[in-house]
C-alpha cells in the first residue's frame, strides 16, 4: 500500500474504514455481522415494546414501538441503504480497477477452457465470448489491447469434439 493509498484511507469515514478495504472491496462478514446484531436488537426490541404494553397498556406499547422503530429499524434501513448505493446496481467495467479487470478476464479464460469440454461448450463459450468482448469495449485505452487479446483467444476457442457414444446393437 502507498503513501497516496494510505492518505486517501486516512481521509475516508469511519465507517468506510470498517466495511470496505482500501481496495475498496466490501468487506461483507463485517457487514452481515452488524446486519445480523441489529436484526437481533429489532427483534429484542420489539419483545420489549411487546412485554412492555402488555403490562403497561397500549400508551406504552405505542410509544415503545415508535422507539423501537426510530432507533433501530430506520438505522438499520439507513445501513443497508447506504452499503448498497456505495456498491452500486453492478459493475461496470469502466469502474474496475486494472487488477479486478485482469482477475475477471483470467476467470473467463478459466470458464472457457472449461467449458470446452462441456456438453453445452458452445453456448458457454459465446457467453464468455461476449462478457470478453464486452470488458474490452469498456476498458481504458492503456487496457484495451491485452483486453482485445483474451477476447480474440475465447472466441477463437471451439468445443472440443464429444466422444461418440457406441451404439447399442440393434
Amino acid at each position: 500500500m502507498g503513501r497516496d493509498d494510505r492518505a486517501r484511507a486516512a481521509r475516508q469515514s469511519w465507517a468506510v474504514r470498517l466495511f470496505y478495504d482500501t481496495d475498496g472491496d466490501l468487506r461483507g462478514w463485517r457487514a452481515l455481522g452488524v446486519v445480523a446484531l441489529l436484526a437481533a436488537a429489532v427483534v429484542f426490541g420489539t419483545v420489549v415494546a411487546s412485554f412492555a404494553g402488555a403490562a403497561f397498556g397500549p400508551d406504552t406499547l405505542a410509544t415503545a414501538a415508535l422507539i423501537v422503530f426510530l432507533g433501530i429499524k430506520l438505522p438499520l434501513l439507513g445501513f443497508v441503504f447506504w452499503i448498497l448505493m456505495r456498491q452500486g446496481g453492478g459493475y461496470t467495467q469502466a469502474e474496475l480497477t486494472t487488477r479486478e479487470r485482469t482477475r475477471v478476464l483470467e476467470s473467463l479464460v478459466e470458464q472457457a477452457r472449461a467449458a470446452r469440454g462441456a456438453p453445452d461448450g458452445a453456448e458457454r463459450l459465446r457467453w464468455a465470448a461476449r462478457e470478453a468482448w464486452r470488458i474490452a469495449d469498456e476498458a481504458p485505452d492503456d487496457e484495451r489491447q491485452s483486453a482485445i487479446a483474451v477476447a480474440v483467444e475465447i472466441s477463437g476457442m471451439t468445443p472440443a469434439a464429444s466422444p461418440r457414444q457406441p451404439q447399442p446393437p440393434a
